[in-house]
């Protein structure tokens, strides 16, 4: 890939690919092409800044004006030499604490220390300005920034789903967290498997990865979604329906900087969601009365999952109203204009590069 005629990089100005090193060599082995993070948080907003040229693509999670350059978490698949006179970084995990989360698994925690926390280290005093996804992660960037430091939502273009299938029999539960999450999810196995058990008209649905109990794994009822690639997944989520989404998230420094994501995530499905107490977007959700949040307690979890199999009115109002609420998050006119401000995208030219 070879950058524009037109693009420079200014005297002075470094990028931290220019160096070689087991570093560099280490963040690419450990990246793929498949970004979720650089679609949820500009590409699906800014479809046609990408398509006219207003906004280039440079690599996965590498964006660039005429005017700025943003760095989405890393720039493990940037060529060298690529620079503007602004610089934005954004990130969606939480850097600091998740290379030391013991509830994460060892190869997780390397990337995000190798990955993620490397280049946030290197960029957030470099950068004009940081973004982040939640308010969580405002007082760590803070303390590294140079710039300001914004927060944003994610937004998924993705159509919301309509409540028809709770016209239809039956009940479908899902998990789906990534395997990232297998820790979160094991204190509610007990409760699932018995579910299942004494409900012969539920199903659930767990996202592909997860170790399961072996009696659970083997359940007639239970489904496992398809290993899927992000842009796979994307195509193949909007034709899924679920009655009710569990979000379990234990009480962890890594989970401490989850975003809203799931919450829109979860509108895409029709689900109603339930998620842990601690978890801001699952409790401001619960307070709208668009979902339940609930202690890390497999008899409160029990309890609740069983209240809404026998009120299937109050599961799908839920529903309803996590819809409602989900799209009062998902607006994409807000990221637009905060990539305005900070990007400066100029006049549309005729697209350039995308990967």
């Amino acid at each position: 890939m070879s950058p524009p005629a037109n693009w420079r990089a200014p005297a002075g100005w470094r990028t931290r690919l220019r160096r070689a090193g087991p570093e560099g060599w280490a963040a690419r082995a450990l990246t793929g092409p498949s970004a979720p993070t650089a679609d949820l948080y500009i590409a699906n907003a800014c479809a046609d800044w990408l398509e006219d040229g207003r906004l280039t693509r440079v690599a996965p999670t590498v964006f660039a004006t005429e005017a700025a350059y943003l760095i989405m978490r890393h720039d493990a698949r940037l060529a060298p030499g690529f620079a503007r006179k602004t610089l934005v970084y954004f990130i969606d995990d939480a850097w600091e604490a998740g290379p030391r989360d013991p509830s994460l698994a060892r190869f997780v925690r390397g990337k995000l220390a190798l990955v993620e926390r490397h280049a946030a280290r290197f960029y957030m005093p470099r950068a004009d300005a940081v973004v982040v996804s939640c308010a969580a992660l405002r007082g760590a960037a803070e303390a590294r920034a140079r710039g300001a430091v914004h927060v944003i939502d994610p937004y998924w273009s993705e159509p919301f789903a309509d409540l028809a299938h709770f016209d239809r029999p039956g009940t479908d539960i899902a998990f789906l967290g990534a395997q990232l999450h297998d820790q979160d999810l094991r204190f509610l196995l007990p409760v699932l498997e018995a579910v299942l058990e004494a409900h012969g008209d539920v199903t659930l649905t767990v996202s592909a990865g997860h170790v399961l109990p072996p009696a659970l794994a083997a359940h007639p009822r239970l489904r496992r979604m398809e290993g899927l690639r992000w842009h796979a997944y994307r195509a193949a989520l909007p034709a899924r329906r679920f009655h009710l989404a569990l979000y379990p998230l234990r009480a962890t420094p890594f989970n401490a900087g989850r975003s809203a994501n799931k919450i829109i995530e979860h509108a895409v499905v029709g689900a109603a969601p339930l998620t842990s107490q601690g978890w801001p977007p699952g409790e401001a959700a619960a307070a709208a009365g668009a979902g339940l949040s609930l202690p890390e307690d497999p008899r409160s979890w029990a309890a609740a999952i069983e209240a809404l199999l026998g009120d299937r009115p109050r599961m799908r109002a839920l529903a309803g109203a996590a819809r409602d609420h989900a799209a009062a998050l998902n607006r994409p006119d807000r990221q637009r204009a905060l990539w305005t401000a900070l990007l400066r995208p100029g006049p549309p030219t005729g697209p350039k590069i995308s990967t």
